[in-house]
């Protein structure tokens, strides 16, 4: 696979990504049913211009969803699509917002979750009507555990959203450790995770074990250089490239662009054998629990074999830089 340059008139190589990875490509049964259900739900919304919704469902976000969520059943299919979408939305209105703005769309999204069953404000973005009903509908499945750790997560990720519009506003380009830290949120991977157990009743001592928080960081780690790489040439075509591995290591490291993507293929291919090397390390939680844990551990690997984020990536980036995505 090549990535072509605006800055040079030259192609790239990838690296050869998943040669040996055990997970194959697999579509949830639930798809066609609950994509049209879930997008029928997102144009009710509004909340994109006639132009960007007629983009937006030819980019086929749900898919991403089916691709990631094969083995789940219908409900959590559905509320898969469902977050695609949410964090469409999220990342469309805070990619043209100045830090307070995003910071007040955050809180708007963080109340909606929170608070299912309060009416939104009159005047208030739509995007708090999408979060409550996310969070009404979309997660009657999940367990006690599965519900409080997606609040959580949910709010780390739209934290770290907000400290990226400061960043942009600052023109901030991090050290690649406080990239990675503040990226791990931005990339949404830990509440999609959240999604892979939400019927399963897992406690916190299996989310607390080191072998499995590695197998999570590694999972989200190659997702972030995967998607990095993949919208690097359209995030710096508009100048917002400063949250992308590929200009802070050419930052850091001082290597022209060729250098920057072997680097972070490298590291991919690196994150890849610490992958299966940890997979072998999952301790017993007991008989019962063991079962459970697999699914969720098979759940990670899997994410990383969905070549639809690669898609999701370069065109959610593309529609979130078209000038008519948002409404005004």
């Amino acid at each position: 696979m090549t990535i072509q340059s605006s800055l040079a008139e030259s192609e790239f190589s990838l690296p050869a990504t998943l040669v040996d990875w055990p997970w194959k490509r697999r579509l949830n049964p639930f798809y066609h049913q609950a994509r049209a259900e879930s997008s029928a739900r997102f144009r009710s919304f509004n909340a994109i211009s006639p132009h960007a919704q007629r983009a937006f469902d030819l980019c086929n976000f749900e898919l991403l969803a089916s691709l990631a969520y094969p083995l789940e059943s219908k409900d959590v299919e559905r509320a898969g699509c469902d977050l695609m979408n949410l964090f469409f939305a999220f990342d469309a209105y805070t990619d043209i917002a100045v830090p307070h703005e995003a910071q007040q769309l955050a809180s708007i999204v963080m109340d909606g979750l929170r608070n299912p069953d309060k009416p939104r404000p009159s005047g208030e973005s739509v995007i708090g009507e999408i979060a409550r009903q996310f969070s009404k509908i979309s997660m009657k499945c999940a367990s006690e555990v599965a519900h409080r750790r997606f609040i959580a997560t949910f709010d780390m990720y739209t934290a770290a959203v907000v400290q990226e519009t400061i960043d942009r506003a600052e023109n901030h380009i991090r050290s690649i450790d406080d990239y990675f830290l503040v990226r791990r949120h931005t990339i949404g991977a830990m509440p999609s995770f959240v999604l892979l157990h939400f019927e399963l009743e897992l406690p916190e001592e299996v989310f607390e074990d080191p072998v499995i928080q590695r197998l999570e960081n590694a999972s989200i780690d190659m997702i972030i250089l995967f998607n990095d790489i993949c919208s690097y040439n359209i995030e710096q075509a508009s100048g917002n490239d400063g949250h992308n591995i590929v200009t802070i290591v050419m930052h850091h490291k001082q290597l022209g662009l060729k250098e920057a993507i072997k680097w972070t293929g490298d590291y991919y291919l690196k994150l890849e054998k610490d992958f299966l090397v940890d997979l072998k390390s999952v301790p017993s939680f007991g008989k019962t629990l063991d079962v459970e844990v697999r699914r969720y551990v098979d759940g990670l690997g899997n994410w990383r074999s969905n070549k639809a984020k690669e898609l999701y990536c370069f065109l959610g980036k593309f529609l979130r830089h078209h000038p008519y995505v948002a409404q005004t």
